[in-house]
């Protein structure tokens, strides 16, 4: 890919299922905020142009990170919902002349363990249907009856196949105006999407599922931080020997 790639990065969000004190983007990996681990993955790859962060309207910590005066980092007010953040970082990018035919990346604020090896795995990868990370299920996956259901404990319907199951990862790839025009449909179309694959679905994509790696892991539970904080570690130690 001869083009550097513009990320965009929405960290708009509270993560209320970590119950913490403040937004889990924040919280403390290894002595520096996942969001500035996060960034910093991008920041030091020779193929991104660099990064815009979706921030909360009332976002007292950007403040604090080490990235806040690089020119690498732009960054605007998010929406109420994590597509909302993304659409409007892709509307500031139009505003900053990137073409409506470039690839963009979106990649979660709490994913800090993206290695660049699986990053210049997607920016490598050419496909006109957009791509995402992504790993082949190692568990069995079962079908609840119903989600509306008022029992209160959930009864299997089925098992699925697991050799047709993926469990999705970021960074996700796709053409800006295509995802842009995606994401806008959904939203007239009053559909939740809770990536950018699943907008792009909706347009009748086929994205290309990329191998990503078991240690991407999106920090949304307390256990997942000591998780990450075992992970991080384990890397700095293979990185001294």
């Amino acid at each position: 890919m001869s083009q550097a790639l513009w990320v965009i990065i929405p960290a708009a969000g509270v993560g209320q299922r970590m119950l913490s004190d403040c937004p889990k983007q924040y919280l403390s990996l290894a002595g520096e905020t996942i969001l500035d681990r996060t960034i910093e993955v991008f920041l030091t790859h020779p193929c991104i142009a660099g990064v815009v962060v979706g921030l909360g309207a009332n976002d007292a910590y950007w403040p604090g990170s080490k990235w806040y005066n690089n020119p690498g980092v732009k960054t605007y007010l998010g929406g109420a919902e994590r597509s909302d953040t993304v659409q409007k970082g892709l509307q500031l990018l139009r505003l900053m002349s990137v073409g409506v035919e470039c690839h963009v990346l979106v990649h979660d604020a709490a994913r800090p363990l993206l290695s660049h090896t699986a990053l210049s795995r997607i920016i490598k990868h050419d496909s006109a249907q957009g791509a995402l990370l992504a790993m082949p299920s190692k568990d069995t996956v079962k079908q609840q009856v119903d989600v509306r259901s008022v029992e209160p404990t959930p009864n299997v319907k089925s098992t699925l196949d697991r050799r047709h199951i993926w469990l999705a990862q970021t960074p996700q790839k796709f053409p800006l105006g295509a995802l842009l025009n995606a994401l806008g449909q959904a939203h007239m179309d009053g559909k939740q999407v809770t990536d950018e694959c699943s907008a792009m679905e909706l347009q009748g994509w086929q994205p290309d599922l990329v191998m990503g790696e078991n240690s991407n892991i999106k920090v949304t539970l307390p256990e997942d931080l000591v998780i990450a904080e075992a992970l991080f570690s384990h890397f700095l130690n293979s990185k001294a020997h």
